[in-house]
């Protein structure tokens, strides 16, 4: 097996980070006093602290929210270390670079409901109610004990507000930014005897950087009631609608002179206008809650049901009145209804053998997802044309999987310091997707996945730990459409296997005082079976989807700090060093003559870097407060370069963003002033997996996607 290769320059990097830092931090002073928020993580299904956490957990509160002045959920968690914005026209996001194209990634919940839609498993994440939510929990290594094979890429974990007081509560909003952008939001909360309860709801509106306009609406409705301090039955409704504009990849010429367009012209010889994108995405959620925390036995619950309906309307030819309308490019709409019914439940009880406490923890949940998408085409004359017939007929699509799981952790306390935790889950997955074509594939997906964690206390305020894990993630729709429609004789849909990840992951987490708060992680991550986009051995077929091509090696470091230095100055470091290379893998690219591209053949391409996966980012902060009520937080954020082909002849330079706020509060007033982007950065990103090129050595074809600039916003909350 390959290992990765490491420079000089990272060597030296790995030694400052795992040696010379953590070093630091111990010769600290460790009897200063603590502290320590009591936060409890539920993303890893176990009710402990973040400080005695296991695991590579990041939590957010609703005050950081605030004070970022984030315009979307994505803009929350992107400096996270570890997790990565991989996006083009939608919002996308990678943890360690285990996301493969056209799958939406990690496992995204929503009062345990998860936001994960769709034939690619997609999170809209404009349609998230920023303004909503109570804390954030991110876990950045696999989750899959817990919550299933779909957390094995990681799992976001976002808790809404519910009224904690007897008093009543509220809150309002409002906010005006860059591009006509709109935000408001207003909650109550509160308890009456035992019950408790909150309400929401948030609205946004905004022109967009590119024109590219959206309309986000959200509403919930969150009911209680507390049988005693240790005992809950809850009952949550939610709404999200999101209305928004795409646009579509450009080339460089496009890029250049209409980067802020989302109707632009074909070329510079060609002023055919191409037109933008068009989607309509509305969810419905219930669910009923149960938890109980006794002294010796615990036990939590979940079922939920929700519907999302997606609309999207393709209209690259709507102004181009010479393009014929009987052909399958043609304009063209797909209609998507999604069904998902959901049921968790685990328990344990505490035993206590003199000095040893032993907690088993079992647990079981099943899901069923119904989903049917219906292609048309609208715009073209009727009856349609042979081609457009045959697109309807491959496009149109009924799925259904349905997933059963156990698990079971167990856990030993040795003593305040030594803990193991040992866990093992069974899944059984089986799909059924078929199309109008016609044609169908079942398949079913049977593994056992595993975690084994030792962790040391070497004060009340610190944990070290070790995690061994394995773990699945399974294909997502998008694959098994794909993989039916360009079914060969040597590659079928019945040989789409799930992707296994084992992953070594070693942190260290401390509270030294309010000066101080630490959190370092060291990963090395072996993926079996990764997908990338499949081309037939004979260099004049076409693409034939998505398949498992071969492994790839993972490996990095994690840094958290933050404090405030003294009442006037507080600081935050965020910083992630990622390597990832295949291992063992073919693929299909072009190759590259002299002066153009000769062909297409395939090679391994062991040792290339995974494309879009910075090797270096990091974000440093601070914060200086004066005259009692205000606050002025400056941020500088760094993204290193990133290859985007698999060939690693195309790159993206590193580049550095700044973000400026100023804060001003008194008693239940606050307002704020924000600049994101300061320098006005234009970056983008781009793809181009087989590094195919024009005459003139850019990147073929329209992949060429430009990030927002400037953002300034000015806004006044009040509570209540």
């Amino acid at each position: 097996m390959k290992r990765i290769r490491l420079g000089l320059g990272e060597i030296v990097s790995l030694l400052i980070w795992g040696i010379i830092f953590p070093c630091f931090v111990w010769a600290i002073e460790q009897n200063q006093s603590t502290t320590l928020e009591d936060v409890v993580v539920t993303a890893t299904r176990t009710d402990k602290t973040l400080l005695e956490t296991a695991a590579s957990v990041t939590i957010i509160t609703a005050e950081q929210i605030e004070e970022m002045g984030a315009t979307n959920f994505v803009e929350i968690v992107e400096n996270i270390p570890g997790v990565v914005k991989d996006s083009d026209s939608r919002e996308r996001l990678t943890f360690r670079g285990n996301r493969s194209p056209q799958s939406g990634g990690v496992l995204v919940l929503i009062n345990g409901v998860p936001a994960n839609n769709g034939i690619g498993w997609y999170v809209e994440y404009d349609s998230i109610p920023v303004s909503d939510i109570e804390r954030i929990e991110v876990r950045r290594s696999s989750g899959n004990i817990a919550f299933g094979p779909d957390a094995s890429r990681g799992v976001i974990n976002l808790i809404t507000k519910r009224g904690k007081a007897e008093t009543f509560s509220g809150k309002t909003s409002v906010s005006y930014g860059s591009w006509n952008s709109l935000k408001a939001f207003a909650g109550v909360s509160g308890q009456v005897n035992k019950w408790d309860y909150a309400f929401g709801g948030s609205f946004f509106n905004t022109d967009g950087y590119e024109d590219d306009n959206k309309e986000l609406g959200t509403a919930r409705v969150s009911v209680g009631h507390n049988f005693s301090k240790e005992t809950r039955l809850g009952l949550n409704l939610d709404w999200h609608k999101a209305d928004y504009d795409t646009i579509y990849g450009k080339t460089k010429w496009q890029l250049d002179n209409y980067r802020r367009e989302k109707i632009f012209p074909t070329s510079e010889t060609n002023d055919t206008l191409i037109h933008n994108r068009e989607n309509e995405d509305e969810n419905t959620a219930v669910s009923l809650e149960f938890s109980t925390k006794k002294e010796k036995f615990f036990a939590n619950g979940l079922m939920s049901y929700d519907n999302t309906d997606h609309v999207y309307r393709y209209l690259a030819k709507k102004l181009d009145s010479g393009y014929s309308t009987t052909s399958s490019y043609y304009d063209y709409q797909e209609d998507s209804d999604q069904d998902r019914f959901l049921a968790r439940a685990s328990g344990g009880y505490n035993f206590l053998f003199n000095t040893i406490k032993y907690t088993p923890t079992i647990g079981a949940d099943y899901e069923k997802i119904s989903f049917d998408l219906v292609k048309s085409y609208p715009w073209s004359p009727t009856p349609l044309s042979a081609s457009q017939e045959s697109a309807v007929a491959k496009g149109t699509m009924d799925a259904e999987r349905e997933r059963f799981g156990i698990f079971l952790n167990n856990e030993l306390d040795f003593s305040r310091q030594w803990e193991l935790s040992f866990s093992g889950r069974f899944d059984q997955v089986d799909y059924d997707v078929s199309t109008l074509e016609p044609n169908q594939v079942t398949n079913s997906h049977s593994d056992f996945s595993w975690d084994i964690t030792p962790a040391y206390h070497p004060t009340s305020n610190a944990t070290v730990y070790a995690s061994f894990s394995q773990s699945y993630w399974y294909p997502v729709l998008y694959y098994y459409k794909y993989a039916m429609e360009y079914a060969t004789a040597e590659y079928t849909a019945q040989d789409l296997k799930p992707e296994k990840y084992q992953t070594l992951e070693l942190g260290y987490k401390q509270y030294v005082s309010t000066k101080l708060s630490l959190a370092f992680t060291a990963y090395y991550m072996q993926v079996d079976d990764k997908f990338l986009s499949l081309y037939d051995s004979d260099a004049t077929s076409d693409w034939l989807g998505y398949r498992n091509v071969g492994d790839s090696e993972h490996m990095g470091l994690e840094l958290e700090a933050s404090g405030q230095i003294n009442p006037m100055v507080g600081y935050r470091l965020q910083g992630a060093y990622q390597n990832a290379e295949w291992d063992n893998a073919i693929f299909k690219p072009y190759i590259w003559g002299e002066t153009s591209d000769s062909n297409t053949e395939n090679v391994d391409i062991s040792g290339q870097q995974v494309p879009h996966l910075p090797k270096f980012t990091g974000t440093f902060g601070l914060d200086f407060y004066f005259l009692s009520h205000w606050k002025f937080s400056a941020d500088l954020n760094y993204y290193g370069k990133q290859y985007v082909d698999v060939l690693n002849r195309y790159e993206i330079s590193d580049y550095v963003t700044a973000d400026l706020k100023l804060t001003y509060t008194a008693e239940k007033f606050k307002v704020w002033v924000l600049c994101n982007n300061v320098f006005d950065r234009e970056e983008y990103n781009y793809f181009n997996e087989t590094g195919r090129r024009n005459s003139d050595g850019t990147p073929y074809k329209q992949y060429y996607y430009p990030m927002s600039g400037r953002y300034i916003e000015a806004g006044v909350s009040f509570d209540f």
